[in-house]
């Protein structure tokens, strides 16, 4: 069954929509007004912070101190970093005892806001790049955040297990390996104690696996 075509202005119209960037009072300002107005806005006995998320062209104003939102720059603001702490931590949005946190997809329609510039009604910054978007890099468990960090730029882990490492007298030494930087060889003694121990002091064999363990998985 075929479709009549949409006229080209309701088409442009949609296109128009998609492309449009968010925006603070009519996408982000709903959201912190059902979890935040308690302490940041007009309504609350104290406004926390001298912050209200109830002011549009106040909290615009704030946006540079402490660098509660840096547009283009999400997880270097202050406010995302404040709505995904753990509920128990100091300076967490909303605290404990003062309603629900956000959930992801709020947190991912703030952490989209100000990647895209954070736009207060004409005001917009910089947006940020294409690999932080927040949409593509966020990851959350449970319903909450547990890495903002791409799985393959991830360090690769090393043993933890110790092993028998030998020296160019014969002397072995039982440590676990925990790095090689400027030619030192950063070993877990079994005390616990840590050791710096010369690259070129060790077997060639020591040597060898060392380098391996420092250059990590090739696959």
């Amino acid at each position: 069954m075929n479709h009549p075509a949409l006229p080209v202005f309701l088409v442009a119209g949609l296109l128009t929509a998609n492309a449009r960037a968010l925006d603070y009072e009519k996408d982000v300002m709903p959201i912190f007004e059902a979890k935040c107005y308690d302490c940041h806005s007009a309504k609350s006995k104290k406004v926390k912070g001298g912050l209200r998320l109830d002011d549009p062209e106040g909290f615009f104003k704030r946006f540079a101190k402490n660098d509660v939102v840096i547009p283009g720059d999400w997880d270097a603001s202050y406010l995302f970093v404040t709505i995904t702490k753990p509920r128990e931590e100091k300076h967490a949005m909303p605290p404990e005892d003062r309603g629900d946190p956000l959930t992801p997809e709020e947190i991912t329609t703030v952490a989209k806001w100000i990647h895209e510039g954070a736009r207060i009604g004409r005001e917009r910054g910089d947006k940020g790049s294409k690999d932080r978007d927040p949409e593509k890099v966020l990851r959350f468990k449970d319903g909450v955040l547990v890495t903002e960090t791409l799985e393959e730029e991830a360090p690769p882990e090393v043993p933890a297990a110790p092993l028998e490492w030998t020296n160019r007298e014969g002397r072995k030494i039982i440590a676990t390996f925990r790095g090689l930087e400027d030619g030192k060889v950063h070993l877990e003694l079994e005390n616990g104690n840590d050791a710096f121990y010369p690259l070129d002091k060790l077997s060639d064999e020591s040597q060898a696996v060392i380098r391996e363990l420092a250059a990590g998985p090739t696959g």
